[in-house]
């Protein structure tokens, strides 16, 4: 069975976060909230195309699918979280610090964490961490009737993920575990005082470790991807390596474009060259689908050779397929010169070569087998049908499959 490559997505939580529940605070990087969401959405386009579902973060209130609804339509979403393309896992673990008690005139006394742990574990109550109140309280948003609530919420709410409660705990203990053995003095919290003397800043960086170690763990037991790199603590080499290849699938193929002379798919949505609604029908395509499962493959591999030869190797004919039997039979054929139809089909000068259409290749007597090679290299996938079907779609027309049928 064909392996499944399902990305981690928090970037909309992030957006969300930012400029929805303003639970985040906006960092002032001159970046305006407009500009922010069409990178999120570049991001997601690029997501769709890349990888073969999507698991999204939700968080408490589910500002994530609120947002997806807005940006998408209810139908659109209903239909992506149905068929198992978007994956929303609600964030029930939670992991959180003190910054000090607010004084009567508003100020903050950051002393007044002295003392107590600097983090606390918990998880969501048990209504927030029940999808049928979360979509409830979602569709209570939208001016929807009770019967297309009904239904949607049929289709949705088994489809939520709910990781283990559990890696809270054992995400702080690991966090305080380093810092106690100081491990982690190479990140400014050299283990020079005692835990509850931490100040509120220091106690902020445990948090943020506390944050990455817990996601670390709950896509690693989903045997999801992430963009993230995970720097500071790996619960195996193999795991994180896992993890972070889908990072390495979005850079791999935005080399590939530049060696092709086009901008990486991000880039092309954000210049409005491709539009975002078209990811729903390309990202079906046998073609995309094919590089999918090539670039993955690759992304996985951590002693891969350099993308550039990768891709150039699978263009030109990787592993020396024309001095393989099937290889030299196809050869003989461009020696023997036939016509030239076939060899029109094939890239590369040895293809230039071919005989006329596969009707005569009956007449020298080929066998069946010889003629279901030669016509699976005339369908034959490589890469840069992936690359050329962006293109089009980049020049303002519409790629289909039946292209390179």
């Amino acid at each position: 069975m064909a392996q499944t490559h399902i990305v981690f997505n928090d970037q909309i939580e992030e957006h969300t976060g930012k400029y929805i529940s303003r639970t985040l605070v906006i960092p002032q990087d001159g970046i305006s909230a407009q500009e922010h969401e069409r990178r999120t959405l570049a991001l997601l386009f690029e997501q769709f195309l890349l990888f073969d579902k999507i698991s999204l973060k939700i968080d408490r209130e589910s500002h994530v699918l609120y947002y997806l609804i807005k940006a998408l339509g209810l139908n659109r979403v209903e239909e992506l979280i149905d068929h198992g393309v978007i994956i929303p896992v609600l964030w029930t673990p939670i992991i959180v610090t003190s910054t000090g008690m607010q004084r009567e005139d508003g100020s903050i006394d950051h002393d007044a964490v002295f003392g107590k742990p600097p983090l606390i574990v918990g998880r969501l109550s048990e209504n927030d961490s029940n999808p049928e109140f979360q979509v409830d309280r979602l569709l209570n948003h939208f001016s929807i009737d009770k019967d297309r609530k009904r239904i949607f919420k049929k289709r949705v709410v088994n489809k939520f993920v709910l990781p283990d409660n559990e890696f809270a705990t054992d995400a702080a203990e690991i966090v305080m575990d380093a810092y106690e053995y100081n491990n982690l003095a190479s990140l400014g919290l050299a283990a020079n005082k005692e835990p509850e003397q931490l100040d509120y800043l220091e106690r902020g960086r445990l948090l943020e470790l506390g944050h990455q170690v817990l996601q670390t763990s709950i896509i690693a037991d989903q045997g999801y991807k992430s963009y993230d790199n995970f720097e500071s603590f790996t619960l195996t080499n193999g795991a994180v390596r896992n993890i972070e290849s889908a990072y390495e699938v979005s850079e791999n193929t935005s080399e590939i474009f530049k060696i092709e002379g086009l901008a990486d798919i991000k880039q092309l949505v954000l210049d409005n060259r491709i539009p975002f609604d078209r990811v729903f029908d390309l990202r079906y395509n046998k073609n995309i689908k094919e590089y999918r499962k090539w670039i993955n493959s690759l992304g996985k591999n951590e002693d891969a050779t350099p993308i550039t030869k990768e891709y150039i190797d699978e263009v030109m004919g990787k592993n020396n397929f024309f001095e393989s039997t099937g290889g030299k039979f196809v050869r003989t054929i461009g020696m023997m010169g036939i016509g030239a139809g076939v060899g029109t089909a094939v890239a590369g000068p040895v293809g230039g070569a071919l005989g006329a259409g596969v009707g005569k290749v009956l007449e020298v007597g080929l066998s069946l087998l010889d003629t279901y090679v030669l016509d699976g290299i005339l369908k034959g996938w490589n890469p840069r049908m992936f690359v050329d079907a962006m293109r089009i779609e980049s020049e303002g027309g519409q790629y289909h499959d039946k292209k390179y049928k």
